[in-house]
């Protein structure tokens, strides 16, 4: 959260007003106050709050303030996030990653994530190369965050590496590099079907949050759905479990209407399941053909929910709220349902 912030506060700087000309006092001032390395740091981040924008002359200064050892992770993380994507912005921040002894976890991890954000586009392979050495680098990170993020970084551009070293230690149970949650989420967005006998193991796991994550990524597996269904129609499975579970099948299993509408036509059954099972089904009418009746069947039970005094959840009425938004939208999007109300 306190990178995110951080990164936050700059990122909302560095988008405003960048072709502003001459800069007011105001804006002399507060920049000022963020580059006086003798003020409180506390003082200097919230003097950010009153700039408005960057100004293309500050540049070489924030990046001298990233660079600076002396200054704390939060000023030097803060400091790059001002500076626009560029080759020195580039050069400045491999510069840090690349030695393990410049920066804390904090400035580092940032550094990984403010980095890929600003690289989605398709990047120069000579650039993507030098982005990948130094991540591959951090993969065996002794910091926990900057290992993770490297993970993160690398993945997100499917890095056989890195893949490599995540799926090797989950087949193996043992020295996995990040929180194994985490992994199983790594190996989903790499593209489970391309880690199904890696994650199997997994959907039996003691710890809920390792089990709803490998329950979301199987979906795609046709051996593991029973017991991913099982694990969301069971009021006993842990809520998050069901939930995870839910997302996936919705995308996943043709037969979802079966069981997915029961959920929500049930009053006994958890409110928030049951939003979950109309939220996930009204996405797969959007994605998906699903035959009339289920439609129609569907359309009721969101009805009965919209109608149901006794939903147990501590956001009942949104979740009402949201029922009766949903059927009205059935009714004006889906023309079977819309001929069923009409009816005589």
């Amino acid at each position: 959260m306190q990178i995110r912030q951080v990164i936050f506060g700059a990122a909302v700087v560095a988008c405003q007003l960048l072709n502003a000309q001459t800069p007011s006092e105001a804006q002399r001032s507060a920049a000022a106050t963020f580059l006086d390395a003798r003020l409180p740091n506390q003082a200097r981040l919230d003097a950010l709050q009153r700039l408005a924008y960057v100004d293309e002359s500050l540049v070489p200064s924030l990046l001298r303030t990233g660079g600076d050892r002396n200054q704390s992770d939060a000023i030097r993380l803060a400091a790059f996030g001002l500076v626009h994507y560029s080759d020195a912005y580039l050069d400045a921040v491999l510069k840090d990653l690349d030695d393990p002894a410049d920066g804390g976890e904090l400035l580092d991890s940032g550094l990984i994530e403010n980095l890929a954000e600003r690289t989605t586009f398709r990047l120069p392979p000579r650039v993507a190369v030098r982005i990948q050495n130094v991540e591959r680098k951090l993969l065996n990170d002794r910091r926990d965050k900057v290992r993770l993020y490297a993970y993160r970084a690398l993945v997100r551009n499917h890095d056989e590496v890195a893949l490599n070293l995540l799926s090797q230690s989950l087949r193996r149970r043992r020295n996995v590099p990040v929180p194994l949650d985490e992994a199983i989420d790594l190996l989903d967005q790499d593209g489970a079907v391309s880690h199904i006998v890696t994650l199997r193991p997994y959907l039996n796991h003691d710890d809920p949050n390792v089990r709803a994550q490998a329950a979301h990524a199987l979906a795609v597996d046709p051996q593991s759905r029973p017991t991913i269904v099982e694990l969301a129609r069971n009021p006993e499975t842990p809520e998050h479990v069901r939930l995870y579970a839910l997302r996936g099948l919705a995308h996943e299993d043709a037969g979802f209407a079966g069981y997915a509408i029961e959920l929500v036509e049930n009053s006994q059954e958890d409110g928030d399941v049951r939003y979950a099972a109309m939220h996930d089904f009204a996405g797969r009418m959007n994605y998906s053909r699903v035959d009339p009746k289920d439609q129609i069947r569907f359309a009721e039970a969101v009805l009965k929910l919209a109608n149901d005094p006794n939903v147990r959840s501590e956001k009942a009425a949104k979740i009402r709220e949201a029922a009766r938004d949903l059927h009205v939208y059935l009714k004006k999007a889906f023309p079977e349902i819309q001929k069923f109300y009409e009816r005589p």
